[in-house]
């Protein structure tokens, strides 16, 4: 988590990332929402919005010592939350899905960079689509937010999925993975365990894994360790889990604090400010914290592609 500091001017600055500093330092229950309300408030109000400064990442890619050709343009799977519903805290329910934009950004910039994309959820059933993604305030303008709707609803490959199982049984057959973000990840994909298989598969080969939002909550949910183990890390931070929670769910998850379960399975987890664009690489595992994120996680991603078909491997920092 991140520590922030306010200049006289009443610029909102990051300092040095502090790891664990929410488990012992934050306030707890209505003591920790008021906290984190007054702070949101404020950086609402105009504070500027910045990504703080993250760990540096704890694998970084390494060359074979003579160039080789670069690998063909692979396949790459994009696993997408088929959960329509989601059960809150206090009983009620809400509609949920995958989160349009944090799928179909990502999808255009990988089939525009020349890659083809397969989609897959659980069972094989047509992925769900957040209304919440719908919100125009998501979208830098309508023409793309309907272009984007208008894929989901007549695009055969979505409509017509792979199941994870099937997924599973053809992992060989991609260069990379992608799973984007939204409520339904926490419903079917947190603790799916052809998900956690696939993820490894990708992992071992040094092949890109791409998780979005919510969805690095799945790697709290897998077994330790493995080989994205301890990883630099961003997710939805806690101050964005409450505003969504009180402005637009109304009540809070069933699963949350992500930031600080990451921490806790030993993972280095950095944050930027709420609403703000903030993705990490660390060697071949891309993580982004939001909807507002796409473009700097489709560029992280589209680079640890290229040093994959380029041969490279993920290797501890210091060990070449």
């Amino acid at each position: 988590m991140t520590r922030e500091r306010t200049t006289r001017g009443g610029e909102q600055r990051a300092t040095k990332p502090t790891r664990g500093l929410s488990r012992r330092g934050e306030p707890r229950g209505a003591a920790r929402k008021a906290a984190l309300l007054a702070g949101l408030a404020a950086l609402l109000a105009g504070s500027a919005l910045a990504a703080c400064a993250a760990a540096p990442p704890r694998l970084h890619p390494v060359f074979p010592e003579r160039p080789a050709a670069a690998k063909p343009r692979g396949k790459i799977l994009f696993v997408l939350s088929a959960a329509r519903e989601q059960t809150l805290g206090d009983s009620s329910k809400r509609a949920t899905g995958t989160f349009l934009g944090e799928f179909y950004e990502p999808y255009l910039a990988l089939t525009g960079a020349g890659h083809e994309v397969v989609f897959a959820t659980d069972g094989g059933a047509a992925p769900a689509i957040d209304p919440e993604s719908l919100d125009e305030r998501y979208w830098e303008d309508g023409a793309r937010r309907a272009q984007a709707q208008r894929f989901v609803e007549r695009a055969p490959q979505v409509r017509a999925p792979l199941s994870l199982k099937q997924a599973r049984a053809a992992a060989d057959a991609f260069d990379g993975i992608v799973v984007p973000g939204g409520q339904g990840v926490m419903v079917d994909l947190l603790d799916n365990a052809d998900l956690h298989a696939l993820l490894v598969h990708f992992a071992v080969k040094d092949q890109p894994v791409g998780l979005i939002c919510h969805a690095p909550a799945v790697l709290t949910r897998m077994r330790q360790p493995n080989p994205l183990s301890r990883r630099t890390v961003t997710s939805v931070s806690s101050f964005e889990e409450l505003y969504i929670e009180t402005f637009v769910m109304g009540a809070e998850a069933q699963v949350r604090d992500i930031g600080e379960q990451l921490e806790d399975q030993g993972y280095e987890h950095e944050t930027g400010f709420p609403g703000s664009a903030h993705a990490l690489r660390d060697c071949n595992l891309v993580t982004s914290q939001n909807p507002f994120s796409t473009d700097r996680f489709s560029a992280l991603y589209l680079e640890a592609l290229a040093d994959y078909r380029h041969g490279a491997r993920c290797a501890d920092r210091g060990r070449p």
